[in-house]
This record gives C-alpha cells, sequence and structure tokens, in this order.
C-alpha cells in the first residue's frame, strides 16, 4: 500500500476509534463531526477528505469488520459448522465495542444485514423460487439475536458454550 493510502487509513481508523470512544457515553447519532476530529486529533478537511458525512464512518466500521470477518473465517469450515459458529462467536466477542455501538445506535439492521451477507458469502444465496431461502435468513437473524442478547449481558459464557448452544437450538435439540 502507497504512503497515501496508508495515511488516509490510518486517519479513517483514527476517527472510527474516536467514534466508538463517544458512541460509550452518548447514540452515535448525536455525535457531531466538531467532537470527532476533537476527540480524534485529526484534522477536520482530513474527515471531509474521507468521509462525507457521519454515517460514511459508520459504513467504514461496517466494512472493516466484515473485511476481518472474511480474512479471519477458516477457509475449510462448512458454513454451519460448529468451527464456523465458534468463530464467529469468537470473532464478534473481539469486536463487541462496534457491535454494541451500532446496535445502541438503532444500526442493527445494518449489523444484521453484514451477518447476513456473511451467510451467503459462505453459505452461498438460495435460489428465488426455493423456499429453502427462508433457512440462512432465519440463521442469520437467530444469531445476530443470540450474538447481541450475549453481548450486552457481559459475555459471561464462553464462545464454546455460546456455539453449542446455538447450534442445539438450530438443531430443534
Amino acid at each position: 500500500m502507497d504512503k497515501r493510502k496508508e495515511a488516509n487509513r490510518l486517519v479513517k481508523d483514527r476517527l472510527l476509534d474516536a467514534l466508538l470512544d463517544l458512541a460509550q457515553g452518548k447514540d452515535l447519532s448525536r455525535v457531531k463531526v466538531v467532537e470527532l476530529v476533537e476527540r480524534s486529533g485529526v484534522a477536520r478537511a482530513s474527515f471531509y477528505r474521507n468521509f462525507g458525512s457521519m454515517e460514511d464512518v459508520v459504513g467504514y466500521g461496517i466494512d472493516r469488520m466484515a473485511r476481518l470477518y472474511h480474512e479471519g473465517m477458516p477457509a475449510d469450515a462448512a458454513p454451519r459448522s460448529r468451527e464456523a459458529v465458534l468463530y464467529r462467536f469468537r470473532f464478534y466477542r473481539e469486536h463487541a465495542d462496534i457491535v454494541l455501538a451500532f446496535h445502541r445506535a438503532h444500526a442493527g439492521t445494518t449489523l444484521l444485514d453484514v451477518v447476513t451477507d456473511c451467510e451467503i458469502s459462505e453459505g452461498g444465496d438460495m435460489p428465488a423460487n426455493s423456499i429453502a431461502r427462508y433457512e440462512l435468513y432465519y440463521f442469520a437473524g437467530a444469531f445476530y439475536n443470540m450474538l447481541v442478547c450475549w453481548l450486552e449481558g457481559g459475555m459471561r459464557e464462553t464462545p464454546e458454550a455460546m456455539a453449542d448452544e446455538f447450534l442445539r437450538l438450530a438443531h430443534g435439540v
């Protein structure tokens, strides 16, 4: 990566980190650009060179999280295997701050879209005329809701226990 792109990525990461920090005390929709640049130590012009709006910062965070998710997913894990579900719980535990910040900012639908897109990329989308296509959305929605409940509850259970419980519920045991 060239120096300019790397510098822009660092600015974007600093702005995202500052946004997540500010989100600990207030709803993301109430964070102002002036607060964000002050907290991040980034010039206002740098904000506008990299982003058009606060929503773009949120989008960058979600895109970054999705990229990291795909980079870390074991290549040989079947989409609904214990290994894949365990990876998901471990990954989202590591990124709990961003998931919870976006959830609390009522950007949960966007995060659910990310989880669903991950399911589609891993398991393939179903044909529109197949009733089986609903399974993918069921799985993604159930996982997302269980994940948020676990994260908000302080992650008292291990990712292993969560993966086992999720699979138990998903299989109707």
